[in-house]
This record gives structure tokens, sequence and C-alpha cells, in this order.
């Protein structure tokens, strides 16, 4: 008796050891998540105006095997494709590689990035599980997307950044007691591949000042004066801009109207006031747009005309740009 019993005690806590070795890889294996996430489209952007905000939303699947499990999954964006290694913010490219800034957000205020675990800001999104035997959970997330505002100096075109491969990435961090609540740095082997695309489009704008001859007794030599238009157009857009006849119009003659009668007066494109600023072909002013304010003077001239009863004379011109 005092021979057997020790070697029954030391194969009893052989095998203790054993299982309790064999267990634990178990239960870290069995989590896992499978996720997928729809395009995220900003549509057609116009390079003039404010941001334009998007949506995407990623599908997540998580279950267990046989043993129950606490876990935290969580689910990292990269830089994407097109990226560049840029994080905040975020970068597409059109066919030229020319940059559109944007930015991914967890919050529909746009405030918290939704990050990566191993790139730019350590803000991925984190679900925390507990799961009983064989237990599931899935879901949505939403994705708040946002085109930066202030980019005027865009090119119009197709932009994208595609988030594919290792660009997304979902890891499972097990926990003893309950979910951790932190991410670990190690693949679960899936991901949720999606892309990022806008169509900036080709957009001008125009503004124009009044134009003030001043006042004369009699309309015995030229009153001249001048207004400003001022243009701005997408990245490369090319445009013209065309000044109609005004409401008064005989014919091609200008005229400023009053209770007394007509004032007649010209519109020009040079200083000189030798080149009449029209409609049509060869009588408008062409450029190429910068994404910025351009300016450009408009000459006019009052000539030496008789003089109508007194008054305050006006008219009305239509500036019009084609691109």
């Amino acid at each position: 008796m005092t021979i057997a019993m020790p070697r029954l005690l030391v194969l009893i806590a052989s095998v203790l050891v054993l299982g309790c070795a064999a267990a634990w890889p178990r239960a870290a294996e069995a989590a896992s998540c499978t996720g997928s996430m729809t395009n995220l489209v900003f549509g057609t952007v116009n390079p003039l105006s404010s941001q334009t905000d998007a949506t995407a939303t990623l599908h997540y699947q998580c279950g267990v095997g046989l043993l129950p499990e606490s876990f935290t999954a969580c689910f990292s964006i990269g830089d994407g494709l097109q990226g560049g290694g840029n994080a905040n913010p975020r970068r597409m490219l059109d066919g030229a590689a020319r940059p559109l800034w944007f930015q991914l957000y967890t919050d529909p205020a746009r405030t918290q990035i939704w990050g990566s675990s191993t790139f730019g800001s350590n803000t991925p999104v984190k679900l925390n599980l507990s799961l009983g035997s064989f237990g599931s959970s899935s879901g949505n997330i939403t994705l708040y997307g946002r085109v930066i505002g202030g980019q005027a100096t865009l090119a119009a075109g197709a932009y994208q950044d595609a988030f594919t491969g290792s660009h997304t990435l979902i890891t499972i961090n097990n926990g003893l007691f309950g979910p951790p609540n932190s991410c670990s740095l190690i693949s679960s082997g899936n991901s949720f591949p999606f892309t990022a695309s806008a169509q900036v489009s080709a957009n001008c704008t125009v503004s124009a000042s009044a134009m003030n001859f001043g006042s004369a007794g009699v309309l015995l030599g030229n009153a001249d004066a001048t207004s400003t238009i001022g243009v701005q157009c997408s990245n490369g857009v090319s445009y013209q801009v065309g000044l109609g006849d005004g409401t008064h119009a005989s014919g091609s003659t200008r005229r400023m109207a009053a209770a007394g009668g007509f004032v007649a007066y010209e519109l020009y494109r040079n200083s000189g006031r030798t080149q009449r600023w029209g409609n049509a072909a060869g009588s408008t002013v062409l450029g190429t747009g910068t994404g910025g304010m351009q300016n450009l003077t408009v000459y006019g001239r009052v000539g030496a005309q008789a003089t109508p009863a007194a008054g305050t004379y006006t008219d009305t011109i239509v500036v019009s740009v084609t691109y």
C-alpha cells in the first residue's frame, strides 16, 4: 500500500494538468467574426461648395463553439490602396493621381475617426460580446464618411480609395472573466473590403458688381466706367463669359431707360473700348478655371448723344458662363 498510493497521486495530477493545458487554446480559437461592408458612395461632389457626406453599413456575424466565450471583436480600417499612408484626413485619387481628401467616422456628428489597431489613430470599432455554447450575434454598424470642404482646386473626374486586403481587419481578443474591451493585433483571417468613391463635377459660379456712370447735365462727350465680374470654376475647366444686350436694347445697341427716354451705351472687353463684349462667338472672354475666384473687368462707355430728360437711367445685363 505504501508503494501504490504515491504512483496513483502522480497519475491523477498529470491528467489534471494535461486537461487544463488543452482546454484554454481550444476556447481561445472558438470565437470568430465575419463582416461585409457596403461601398461608401459620395456621388457627385461640387468642389466649390462645402463638405459632402455619405454613409455605408458594416454587417457583422459573430459566434462561438461548444464552450461559452467572452471576447472583444475589433473592426479596423486602414488607409486603402490609394491612401498613401494618410490617416487624417484619408485620401482618394483620380486617374491622374490627384488627391481628394476625406475621412471616416464612427459617429453621425463625424467627430470620432474610425481607425485601426495597426495604422493611424488607434480607434477601431470595438464590439464586446459574451456568448453561450454555440451562441451567435449579428448586427449592423454605420460608417459615416465626409469629403472635406474647402477643396476648391479639385479637378473634375472620378476618385476612389479601395479598402481591400489588409486595409480592413477583424481581430478577436478573448477574456477570461469577460470581454477585455481591448484589441488584439493578430488577424482573425477575415476582413470586410469596400470602396470609397466620389465623382467631382465641373462647376462654375459667377457674380458681378454694378456699373455706375455717375451724373451729367448734358451728354456732350464720353462718360466711362468699369465693373467687375467674378468667375469661379473648377480647376482645369474651360469657360467663356458672355454679356447679353440688356433689357432695353434696340437691335445690338445697348440702352439704359427711364421715364424720359433712353441713353445709349456700350460694354467692352478691353480698356481701349474697341472690343465689344457680347454673347456671339469671338465677342466673349475665355478662361480656364483654377478653383479660385478670377476677376474680369468690364469697360463701359456712354458716348456723346442727344440728352434725354433728367432722371435715373438703368439697364440690366445678363452674364452667362458656358463651360
